[in-house]
């Protein structure tokens, strides 16, 4: 009997293994360099993650999508018939900047297209925070006792490091709230220095 069920879980995790399916999507622009922040829907329906600096997403799927579409709020959006391959360039081409999700909510800050960054967003936005030229973060009136300055960063409940918090797509971005002091206390000493919360639509 224990034979039997150790083949049985071998197989569902084959099962599983062979269901899921991994993907390299790179983005580029009509200069062939490379896209920061492109939000990627499968069958028009938004991921929950974005390219990052390099302009690359790795992702998994289990049901192949037909379409996938790459979207840049400063550029537009491409959309192409996926066949199954492991790795596909996406170049995203100007004038259609049309986008339609299925499973988000889209009341958009009127004023997300005045930022080409996140840091652009929060200095235009979000009180209480520096960001200096090369886009070091400080939040005002924390005192750091280990020479460590850079505050924690949580998206959408994850932590985050401040790589990919700097390519979060300005017009995915819901809200921004900033911690310091006693409401940081769940956060233990990561939150030393203050909090940074993101959430996205």
């Amino acid at each position: 009997m224990k034979k039997y069920t150790t083949i049985i879980i071998l197989l569902l995790f084959v099962s599983f293994k062979y269901n899921a399916q991994n993907i390299t999507i790179k983005t580029v622009d009509e200069n062939n360099k490379p896209v920061v922040g492109a939000v990627i829907l499968f069958d028009n329906i938004k991921q929950k993650r974005w390219t990052n600096s390099k302009g690359v997403l790795k992702i998994s799927f289990k049901a192949q999508p037909n379409v996938i579409s790459a979207f840049h709020q400063k550029i537009g959006i491409t959309k192409i018939n996926y066949k199954g391959e492991k790795k596909i360039t996406i170049k995203i081409k100007k004038g259609n900047d049309k986008i339609i999700s299925k499973n988000s909510p889209k009341q958009k800050h009127l004023n997300s297209n005045q930022f080409n960054t996140i840091y652009d967003y929060i200095r235009g936005n979000v009180p209480g925070v520096n960001i200096s030229t090369n886009n070091i973060i400080t939040i005002r009136g924390v005192n750091s006792i280990n020479g460590n300055i850079s505050p924690l960063f949580v998206l959408d409940g994850n932590y985050i490091t401040q790589d990919a918090f700097g390519v979060i797509p300005v017009l995915e971005i819901k809200s921004i709230s900033v911690l310091k002091g006693p409401e940081t206390a769940r956060y233990g000493v990561r939150g030393a220095n203050g909090v940074i919360i993101v959430k996205t639509f």
